[in-house]
């Protein structure tokens, strides 16, 4: 009897482990965001300096990923795409 209460709180407290994962994954995701836009995140070579490859490169990065967030048309942004996308640029700081 002890051996199944045992495994069934282990099972359960697994699947309850499993079922916050997605929450912790998308604040992951927003932080990853929020460095991705700055200049430590963009200074790839690492010499203390964003050159303008670097910075255009990662505004190419980030206008691919909203783009596919927003289901975007291939052809490009619609209006108020391009204005939710240059919102989210802004990180603070």
């Amino acid at each position: 009897m002890f051996k199944k209460t045992l495994v069934g709180s282990l099972v359960l407290a697994a699947a309850m482990v499993g079922a916050t994962a997605p929450a912790l994954a998308a604040e992951a995701t927003q932080d990853d965001w929020a460095v991705m836009m700055s200049s430590k995140g963009m200074d790839k070579n690492k010499d203390g300096m964003v050159s303008k490859k670097e910075f255009l490169d990662m505004m190419a990065k980030a206008y691919d990923m909203k783009a596919k967030e927003m289901k975007s048309a291939k052809g490009g942004m619609t209006e108020q795409q391009v204005k939710d996308f240059l919102k989210s640029l802004y990180v603070g700081g």
